[in-house]
């Protein structure tokens, strides 16, 4: 039986685009806000047949990613979500287990039964991009750019397709929906660039193909460099609410401020810093990954743990006798062989982070101090001298002989960091031992000093 009409009129900003093609001068996208759940029935289509039609799904989409989904959510609800496959086929499964049994697709999902979320303090995405057919836009008098969005939702004609963000809106109805189950008026309206009529409802969806392949293809992600230090930034005067958060600021002070590699560390994309340098979101990655560490050995606080690891910086730059931050200037590149500023090197530097605690505690003196740096500047000295890692002239391994040890390429940053945890103790030299002997010694070291740092 048919159903009675259901006209829908939604307020929308039809913007000017003098950059669109000719042909499609007339059909120029409008931006509105839709009704996530609303748009989930319009999407895969219930006023058109009997149930939910997950053809209508398919278009140009790739299959989704039900983790991405499930992450999304919980990050728009700032909470981990509990029961993820259950909940997922709950809510999804009358919409994509009809096409379970297609090649390459699967129902319900198989993930992790809880997901965490990425800390936000305003949780929200850019706009998706939709494609219909069988609506009009009808303008309103005396107000340019306003107008009317119109259509049946009822009518067979009407067919909605996502063009991008199809993660969004299945992750935001997810959010949704668990925000049901203790508000059941919960709604929210997520924004949207509508186009109308791009290509006909019977035809391949060629010019939407387009725009995804524009929009994910030629439009290129930025590096992590280029937004790090702008985090610090955004929170303003808010403290760090995590480790992720309090590794971005030291990460910033150690780039602009304080410490060896002040105006060297790298951003890509914008050339700043300097070749062959750590990148700025590698650093952070690094400095994180020791935060609990230190916190727990009587180093707290921001400007202590920046202070800490810039004189560990200055240390191992000290050792290395590569130290080229003395002479820098405004174009200064690092010597063609000089690799002991590079993120793998740095990286399983900071690592080592534990080792230099211990080596202090044990060696009674303050964490930051001229002492401590003279310290750990002859231990990392002799590091690198028991590692075979030093040349004739007292220098850190040139380029060249870093990548024929194998410490580049796949598995090399493992067997580089293994060779310095494997000198931290003892006298002997690892040169000429065989890769499984360096690999079992540095784990022998580092259970110790983690057993040591934990008394």
């Amino acid at each position: 039986m048919k159903k009675a009409p259901s006209i829908q009129r939604l307020s929308v900003i039809v913007p000017e685009n003098p950059f669109a093609p000719h042909e499609l001068q007339n059909k120029l996208p409008c931006l509105c806000a839709l009704d996530v759940a609303k748009l989930m029935e319009w999407w895969p289509g219930t006023p058109h047949s009997p149930h939910r039609d997950a053809e209508k799904v398919k278009a140009i989409q790739r299959a989704l990613d039900w983790k991405r989904v499930a992450a999304i959510a919980a990050y728009l609800l700032q909470e981990e979500i509990l029961d993820v496959p259950d909940r997922l086929n709950k809510y999804f499964k009358n919409i994509y287990e009809p096409k379970k049994h297609e090649p390459g697709r699967e129902w319900p999902p198989k993930v992790s039964k809880i997901i965490v979320f990425q800390r936000s303090e305003f949780p929200t995405f850019s706009n998706v991009l939709l494609h219909v057919n069988g609506a009009k836009i009808e303008e309103i008098k005396n107000e340019p750019g306003v107008a009317k969005l119109i259509f049946d939702e009822n009518d067979n004609r009407l067919n909605f397709s996502v063009i991008d963000g199809q993660h969004r809106i299945n992750g935001a109805y997810f959010a949704t929906c668990i925000r049901r189950e203790n508000d059941p008026r919960a709604r929210w309206e997520i924004p949207a660039e509508v186009f109308l009529d791009l290509d006909p409802i019977d035809s391949a969806p060629r010019k939407q193909a387009q725009i995804f392949i524009d929009v994910n293809f030629y439009q290129k992600k930025v590096d992590r460099s280029l937004v790090a230090d702008l985090f610090p930034t955004a929170r303003g005067q808010r403290e760090a609410i995590d480790q992720k958060e309090r590794a971005q600021d030291i990460g910033r002070k150690l780039m602009l401020e304080t410490g060896p590699l002040v105006g060297m560390i790298q951003i890509p994309g914008i050339r700043y810093g300097v070749k062959d340098v750590i990148t700025l979101s590698t650093l952070n990655g690094a400095i994180e990954d020791v935060l609990d560490t230190m916190e727990k050995n009587g180093i707290p606080g921001l400007e202590m743990q920046t202070e800490f690891l810039s004189q560990c910086l200055t240390a191992w730059l000290e050792a290395s006798g590569r130290f080229e931050s003395k002479k820098r200037s405004k174009d200064i590149e690092l010597s063609p062989q000089n690799v002991a500023y590079q993120g793998r090197i740095l990286v399983s530097v900071i690592a080592l982070i534990p080792a230099m605690l211990w080596k202090i505690i044990e060696e009674k003196v303050p964490f930051v101090s001229d002492r401590a740096l003279t310290m750990l500047t002859g231990w990392l000295r002799d590091i690198i001298g028991r590692a075979g890692l030093i040349e004739d002239d007292g220098t850190f391994i040139s380029k060249d002989k870093f990548k024929e040890r194998g410490y580049l390429g796949s598995g090399g940053i493992g067997r580089f960091r293994n060779s310095l945890w494997a000198t931290v103790v003892g006298k002997h030299k690892i040169e000429k031992n065989k890769l499984e002997e360096v690999s079992a010694l540095a784990e022998q070291n580092r259970q110790m000093v983690f057993s040591k740092l934990r008394k």
